[in-house]
C-alpha cells in the first residue's frame, strides 16, 4: 500500500526552514576524513524490548521502540528507526540503493543518528519485518536490528541536521563504514511503499569528518 506523505522530495527547495551551514546529508570524501579525534570512542546498541510502534509523521513511515546506545562514553535512548532509497549520505560521491537511520536522544535532548548503507544482494529476514509492518501501516510489530546495524561499528563521524524539516542543526552523525545487504525485490517493495525520499546532499563548509575503526 502506498504511503501519503506531506512533504515532496521533488521540491526541496520548499522546505522550511533552510539555510545553516550544517546540514545534512554530506557527500563523505574519505581523503580529507580525520582520524585523530581522541574523543571518539565505541557505539554500543542494546534494544531491550522487541515491540515497536508503527508511526507516519507525515514525512517517513517511522517504527518507534525502546532501546539505548552510548556515543563517546553518554547514554542516549533509541526514538525511532526509517529509512530513505536511494541513500542520503555519499561516500566518495558514491550512493546507495537504501540508508537507515536510527535516532537517539540523551536526557538533556542531544540528538544523535546510526546511519547505515545498504546495497542489493541477500535476503534480509530483519528488514522483511520492518516492510510487513510498513506494508500494514498500523499497530505493532515485532523487529531485530541483528541484520540492520553492523556488528562491526567502525564509523564517519560529523555534525549535521536532520534531513527532513525543520532541518535542526546540532545532530550528531555516525556513518557505518560497514554496507549491509537486501534483496533487490525488498528494494522494490520498499519503494512501491514509501517511494524515493532522499535528500540532496548539502555543502560541508568548514566541518570536519571524524573516522573512528573498532
Amino acid at each position: 500500500m502506498k504511503a501519503e506523505f506531506l512533504i515532496d522530495y521533488c521540491h526541496q527547495g520548499d522546505w522550511q526552514p533552510q539555510g545553516g551551514l550544517r546540514q545534512s546529508p554530506i557527500d563523505i570524501q574519505t581523503s580529507l576524513v580525520q582520524d585523530n579525534d581522541e574523543t571518539l570512542a565505541t557505539i554500543q546498541v542494546n534494544f531491550s524490548d522487541k515491540t515497536a510502534t508503527f508511526f507516519n509523521n507525515g514525512q517517513n513511515l517511522q517504527l518507534l521502540g525502546v532501546g539505548e546506545a552510548t556515543f563517546n562514553k553518554r547514554l542516549f535512548h533509541f526514538v525511532q528507526m526509517h529509512f530513505h532509497a536511494d541513500s542520503e549520505h555519499r561516500i566518495n560521491g558514491k550512493s546507495f540503493p537504501l540508508e537507515g537511520h536510527f535516532l537517539f536522544q540523551s536526557p538533556s535532548g542531544e540528538v544523535a543518528v546510526i546511519g547505515v548503507f545498504y546495497q542489493a544482494g541477500e535476503y534480509n529476514s530483519d528488514f522483511e519485518s520492518i516492510l510487513n509492518q510498513y506494508d500494514q501501516q498500523k499497530g505493532e510489530g515485532t523487529f531485530s536490528v541483528d541484520e540492520l546495524i553492523p556488528e562491526n561499528k567502525s564509523y564517519y563521524h560529523y555534525i549535521g541536521s536532520l534531513t527532513t524539516p525543520p532541518l535542526t542543526e546540532g545532530v550528531e552523525w555516525y556513518v557505518m563504514k560497514n554496507v549491509l545487504e537486501v534483496s533487490a525485490e525488498q528494494l522494490q517493495r520498499f519503494i512501491d511503499i514509501h517511494g524515493r525520499n532522499n535528500r540532496e546532499c548539502q555543502l560541508i563548509n568548514e566541518r570536519k569528518v571524524f573516522s573512528y575503526n573498532e
